[in-house]
């Protein structure tokens, strides 16, 4: 009876040794190991997570009527902002107002549904006389495409900086999330 007692309390301080020598190294160690799937939100809280898709031509956006000359400016996506700075060169001034419309088209990459998306077109400044901004779908599956769709009137005037922004945001894990795009249309 000594016997098996001395047996239990022996295993139990030897459990208690392993599991302590465990919690001591894993707290030293600077790696974590996980058996089988993890998945990890990783953006910030009011960030749509999506991931941008190149057109056939290298570029995030596509253009119907938008004149070539026009579209040798620069363009990044920044975390959850697309930057698209057009230059105007004098070869394209005009003094009529023009209809334009891009595209701008983005994967989600989660494995979540995004659900009631929502667009809308803002003018920051210059010479746009209206903008507007539309949506594929209202509701996004993993891994589906979106296509965000940009058009704008505007003079193409050679002196003037116009800026208009589009925000976009979709409900992704009960939140609100967004993204957005800035056209800056500027002088060369």
């Amino acid at each position: 009876m000594i016997r098996k007692r001395i047996a239990k309390i022996l295993t139990a301080c030897y459990i208690l040794m392993v599991l302590s020598m465990g919690m001591a190294f894993s707290a030293g160690s600077n790696r974590l190991d996980i058996y089988g799937i993890a998945y990890v939100m990783d953006f910030r809280l009011d960030m749509l997570p999506v991931f941008p898709l190149l057109n056939s031509a290298g570029s995030y956006f596509s253009s119907t009527n938008l004149p070539v000359a026009l579209t040798h400016g620069d363009e990044a996506w920044i975390e959850d902002t697309f930057y698209l700075n057009i230059v105007k060169p004098p070869s394209v001034a005009n003094n009529g107002m023009n209809n334009f419309t891009m595209t701008f088209d983005v994967l989600n990459p989660t494995v979540y549904t995004w659900t009631s998306g929502l667009a809308e077109a803002v003018i920051v400044r210059g010479i746009y006389s209206t903008v507007g901004a539309t949506l594929s779908s209202a509701t996004i599956s993993p891994n589906q495409k979106l296509t965000i769709t940009f058009t704008f009137r505007t003079k193409i005037d050679i002196g003037s900086f116009d800026e208009a922004r589009v925000s976009v945001s979709y409900i992704v894990g009960g939140i609100r999330r967004y993204i957005y795009i800035n056209i800056i249309m500027r002088p060369v």
